[in-house]
């Protein structure tokens, strides 16, 4: 008989600690899926920054024109292709435009292709 109880009593530590598994398991989702909210929102948070501030000395950043061409009375604005880009309304669009700020402390150029706002296509009359 003192084996039928030792191995019921096994049984029923192995049951305990099965349910404990399962509640840390449950735990470990938990604190993994919070993790993945809090790095999505440094992630944000970083990327709303990196228009405020300079990476390099965290300067305050002020917006600038950068052109293309040599004639300055008729500069090329800077676009960027896009076609492997989507476009936040849906599809593809050719190009964007290239927004630059400058470090009101370092002088380093911060250039951004904005590919957040949608760009309308030019009508051809």
């Amino acid at each position: 008989m003192a084996y039928r109880d030792d191995r019921q009593a096994m049984a029923l530590q192995l049951a305990e600690l099965e349910r404990e598994n399962e509640r840390l398991r449950g735990e470990i989702e938990s604190f993994e899926e919070r993790l993945g909210r809090v790095m999505h929102e440094r992630q944000e948070l970083q990327h709303a920054r990196s228009r405020r501030s300079c990476v390099l000395c965290q300067g305050s950043l002020l917006p600038v024109a950068v052109f293309a061409g040599h004639d300055m009375r008729a500069p090329i604005p800077m676009r960027m292709s896009t076609l492997r880009f989507v476009s936040p309304a849906g599809g593809f669009t050719r190009s964007a435009p290239v927004r630059s700020f400058v470090c009101s402390t370092c002088g380093f150029i911060h250039n951004f292709v904005d590919i957040t706002e949608p760009v309308v296509a030019e009508s051809e009359d």
